[in-house]
């Protein structure tokens, strides 16, 4: 159930644990149960946050008079904050939950401790460096999405979203609880792809973000995502890059180990990041 209200929105996030505060920003089409590989190993050290975005789980879906943006997501983020009571944060997202955080690091770095992106849906930024072909198959991607859901043929739309991320089949290959969680997120879904091509961030906005970045880069990730994070990394000061050795582009779900040891040393240092690994072990 909705246990806040931010902007008139019935909002939902989960909080564990104790210490400084990691906030896991989920990809779409998921919800907070995206971080459930995760936060084993940070509950031990952190104080976690993982909110519903709009559209997903159980906050509820868009019904304002223009369609969503990052930034909306980014203000329910920030109202959650500040209902939880908290101030600066290290702050983690994946895919579409990446493309939120630039925009409230950006607009609010003072809450901002660090940041930790996992292949950001920051897809406009290709047209910014010429990347244009890779720009017009992910508008084409989305779209298709779109129609497919107006249209209700939400498995289909599915199906090409899932294969495409993650490889031919994948979509099959999932249990049918899990097919049946996306298909119930088709309008959120449908909602943020619309979203994902008015995120205004430039180039200009990234040489400007002040807060400490990493991102993290699947090893068998598609070409647009290396690419935005090679966009990334060229434009923002100090940004350092990571591989997930063996990943897609679900890293957090197929190899959780490595970015939870990657949120814990970006958020504790690597000290903290081996403490984490230990208290997990030892709880399991």
């Amino acid at each position: 159930m909705p246990n806040c209200e931010i902007n008139g929105i019935a909002a939902y996030y989960t909080e564990t644990g104790k210490g400084d505060t990691i906030v896991l920003l989920h990809a779409g089409g998921t919800s907070s149960v995206h971080w459930r590989k995760i936060v084993p190993y940070l509950r031990g050290r952190f104080h976690v946050i993982a909110p519903d975005l709009i559209g997903f789980g159980e906050t509820a879906s868009w019904s304002g008079d223009s369609e969503l943006t990052h930034d909306d997501q980014a203000d329910l983020v920030l109202g959650m904050l500040d209902h939880a009571g908290e101030g600066a944060v290290h702050l983690v997202g994946h895919s579409y939950g990446g493309a939120v955080a630039v925009r409230l690091a950006l607009r609010h770095p003072e809450r901002v401790k660090s940041l930790l992106l996992i292949e950001p849906v920051l897809t406009p930024l290709l047209r910014l460096v010429s990347e244009s072909k890779l720009f017009e198959s992910e508008r084409s991607l989305a779209y298709a999405f779109i129609a497919d859901a107006e249209a209700g043929r939400s498995v289909s739309a599915w199906r090409r979203f899932i294969d495409h991320h993650n490889g031919d089949g994948t979509w099959e290959s999932l249990s049918g609880n899990a097919r049946y969680r996306f298909l119930t997120m088709t309008r959120g879904t449908a909602d943020a792809y619309r979203s994902n091509f008015n995120n205004r961030t430039t180039l200009a906005d990234l040489a400007g973000l002040s807060v400490p970045t990493l991102v993290a880069c699947g090893s068998r990730a598609t070409e647009t995502y290396r690419r935005i994070c090679r966009i990334l990394c060229d434009h923002v000061p100090g940004c350092t890059a990571i591989d997930a050795e063996g990943a897609a582009h679900m890293s957090p779900l197929t190899h959780p180990d490595q970015i939870a040891r990657a949120i814990c040393a970006q958020a504790g240092g690597f000290a903290e990041a081996n403490g984490c690994f230990e208290e997990h072990r030892d709880a399991a």
